[in-house]
């Protein structure tokens, strides 16, 4: 039974996503995506009507007005196409050898490039979504440069602010850029609010470490280098590919979100390894990787996000 490559070589990016990903939470559950072919993908938007007046003179069925469910599914093309080939010196021609060697390159790639681009890749894209919001983007984009004096209340009031639009209460996740931690470390001591570090946090099931909660607010930090209002996406032809900041870009200092906004969808679309027999090219292993990814949010729950930009 021929092994199956595309199955392990998945399994070991996931695994390091969940492991390493700052925005591994923003994978939406099971049944709320489908793939259908190629590289669209469709989205489950669940909606009902509302409450209607009670008659209690009608005993004929009808007292309780009508309501409605609709459970609709939107297309959505999936833009980033990506994909990588690894050459690997012949050492070991069984498959046993080979996939302990494959499994080693997959996750070195995992861990060093693809968390980075996928992180990088989504929280700008949550960035862009909230600053093209034009009903809100103006209470929703704040331009300041984090302090000690100010850390907390900037971010609690733009948290206020996204949970009065959005009209949801609960269940936000800020992402911070790691340089700003010492503002609140120092801000810690002689406030109302009650900050705490290094908790361990489950978010949509994945569970994050060290983990800034201020009050009810879990905050991930994550280096400045994937927090940028532009990027500019590399071809890997004569550079060495993955995403990096655009040359206008600003950093962005933190990202608020409701849990259940972002959807981000990925599949590795095709994966072909040559072995030394049949690989024409070199005398070893060739991997060829093609992956597919995207991020969506609803446009009823574009409230739900809002970003603090360094002024």
């Amino acid at each position: 039974m021929a092994f199956d490559y595309a199955k392990a070589y998945q399994q070991f990016i996931d695994e390091e996503m969940t492991a390493l990903s700052a925005t591994a939470w923003m994978v939406p559950e099971v049944g709320k995506v489908r793939f259908t072919g190629g590289r669209d993908v469709e989205i489950s938007t669940l909606s009902t009507s509302g409450l209607g007046s009670y008659d209690a003179t009608k005993s004929d069925g009808s007292a309780y007005p009508s309501g409605t469910v609709t459970n609709a599914w939107k297309t959505y093309p999936l833009t980033m196409d990506r994909g990588v080939k690894f050459a690997l010196d012949r050492t070991d021609p069984n498959d046993t050898g080979f996939i302990v060697t494959a499994e080693n390159v997959i996750r070195e790639f995992s861990r060093s490039a693809l968390v980075k681009e996928q992180d990088t890749y989504r929280i700008q894209k949550l960035y862009a979504l909230a600053n093209a919001d034009t009903a809100h983007k103006a209470t929703h984009i704040v331009s300041k440069t984090l302090t000690k004096a100010n850390a907390i209340t900037e971010v609690t009031s733009l948290l206020q602010t996204v949970r009065d639009d959005a009209e949801e209460m609960e269940g936000y996740v800020a992402l911070v850029s790691h340089k700003n931690k010492s503002a609140f470390l120092e801000a810690a001591t002689g406030t109302y609010h009650n900050i705490s570090f290094g908790n361990s946090v489950s978010i949509n099931g994945v569970v994050y470490e060290n983990v800034m909660m201020l009050d009810d607010l879990p905050c991930i930090f994550l280096p400045q280098s994937r927090m940028k209002t532009a990027i500019s996406v590399q071809n890997g032809d004569g550079n060495e590919g993955g995403i990096v900041p655009a040359s206008d870009a600003k950093n962005i200092a933190v990202v608020i979100t409701h849990c259940d906004a972002p959807l981000a969808v990925s599949k590795l679309d095709s994966i072909k390894q040559f072995g030394p027999a049949e690989n024409q090219f070199f005398d070893g292993t060739s991997i060829q990787a093609r992956y597919l990814y995207d991020l969506f949010v609803p446009e009823k729950k574009l409230p739900a996000i809002g970003a603090i930009v360094e002024a």
